[in-house]
């Protein structure tokens, strides 16, 4: 055995997809044990109701896996509540950006129906 593991019923790329996934939930929450626990258990929970499906829809949700972790890394940032009770946010480089154009939403995100078969 390599020191690869893989999970049971996912594959390489569904395995990558689930770690970069988590590792997008760590960095945006953090030391906010609770939103990391109730993320990684959703991540898990729908991983898991997954696991046995058709391998004809297994890239695009391993895709959808892989988008979330960019939307989290790129579009949300948490709030920490301060000694004078007030909330702070202190963006990343990753949030803050110099054009006045925002970047394209990933399809389906716009309103628009995905085109996945």
């Amino acid at each position: 055995r390599g020191s690869a593991r893989r999970c049971r019923g996912f594959s390489t790329d569904t395995s990558l997809a689930y770690r970069e996934l988590l590792k997008a939930q760590r960095q945006l929450f953090g030391a906010d044990l609770r939103a990391r626990d109730s993320a990684r258990l959703e991540t898990r929970t729908q991983f898991a109701q997954n696991a046995e499906a058709p391998a004809s829809a297994v890239p695009g949700m391993v895709q959808d896996a892989r988008d979330a972790a960019a939307f989290l890394r790129h579009n949300v940032a948490q709030t920490v509540r301060n000694d004078a009770g007030n909330f702070e946010l202190t963006p990343r480089p990753e949030h803050v950006r110099r054009s006045t154009t925002p970047a394209p939403l990933p399809d389906g995100l716009d309103g628009t129906p995905c085109s996945r078969s």
